[in-house]
């Protein structure tokens, strides 16, 4: 049985971090790799220094306020923000920067129609789109009288389990399954403007010549926030250089590696043991949900 494959396109301008899929799977081997990254650092070496700007367009910002408003009521959308300075806006892609360093492209998802430039319904539709799916397959790796031991399996590598305080039904366990974001993100931080979520929505609008695109605006005050803090991604030094990595940088065939790899899911697994201890009263005077 053939495994499945995706497709890969990682940025290499900018050195490359420990990923053993690429090893495996790109078929260069030291010498030619180490070509491509010379050829890809040289480019980039050509670039004009970064100077920063905003990526908000005012004009067009408060042009489509009155579709923003129906936006802003969602619950999901305001749940999603809470505790964090946002708004809605309009933003030119072009000029965002990248912390992600991989896209992944599965060659058997079909890419949603792009509205063109100026639908403004149809990109605020594509931007702040529908709850992200939840589908899994539910596996039984054991089960005994004092253990439960369950997988869920899904394609959706933002797939989570998370507790939901807010619950009906006596006995019904607060835990509820997250998709991960539906909304297309932007975040400013230290006065350089970043693709906080959404980078395959960005890749398909930016192939398909459409620049401007509604956004959740985050004006991030530490890096958690900013969201870039995952080890495969960019470090700030590479964020905060004189040539940092840009979105539109996917597109470019001469700073990119491009290669298959093995599919990957997500896996949840939820083991439940069952035991008898002592009481405790101070353990019991925990949040109780």
């Amino acid at each position: 049985m053939t495994s499945r494959k995706v497709d890969v396109h990682e940025l290499i301008a900018w050195g490359l971090d420990e990923y053993s899929y690429r090893d495996d799977a790109a078929g260069f081997d030291s010498m030619e790799l180490d070509a491509r990254i010379g050829q890809a650092s040289a480019r980039l070496a050509e670039r004009d220094r970064y100077t920063s700007a905003s990526a908000l367009l005012d004009q067009e910002t408060r042009d489509i306020q009155p579709l923003f408003a129906t936006a802003t009521q969602r619950e999901d959308l305001l749940l999603e923000y809470r505790g964090l300075d946002w708004t809605l806006g309009v933003v030119d892609l072009r000029l965002l920067l990248a912390f992600q360093r991989r896209l992944i492209f599965s060659p058997s998802q079909q890419v949603s129609t792009i509205p063109v430039q100026g639908d403004w319904p149809g990109l605020i539709s594509l931007a702040v789109g529908s709850q992200r799916s939840t589908e899994h397959v539910l596996v039984r790796n054991g089960s005994d009288i004092d253990r439960l031991d369950i997988g869920l399996h899904s394609s959706n590598p933002d797939l989570q389990l998370r507790l939901t305080p807010k619950t009906s039904g006596c006995g019904a366990l607060p835990l509820s399954l997250y998709g991960g974001s539906p909304f297309f993100e932007v975040a400013e931080f230290r006065g350089r403007w970043f693709l906080r979520d959404g980078y395959h929505r960005a890749y398909h609008l930016l192939q398909a010549g459409v620049n401007r695109i509604p956004a959740v605006v985050i004006y991030a005050r530490s890096i958690e926030e900013l969201g870039a803090t995952a080890s495969w991604f960019f470090d700030e030094e590479q964020l905060f250089s004189d040539r940092p990595p840009q979105v539109k940088d996917f597109l470019d065939s001469g700073m990119i590696l491009s290669y298959e790899r093995t599919a990957l899911r997500k896996v949840i697994r939820i083991r439940v043991e069952e035991s008898l201890e002592p009481f405790d009263e101070v353990q019991e005077q925990g949040e109780r949900l």
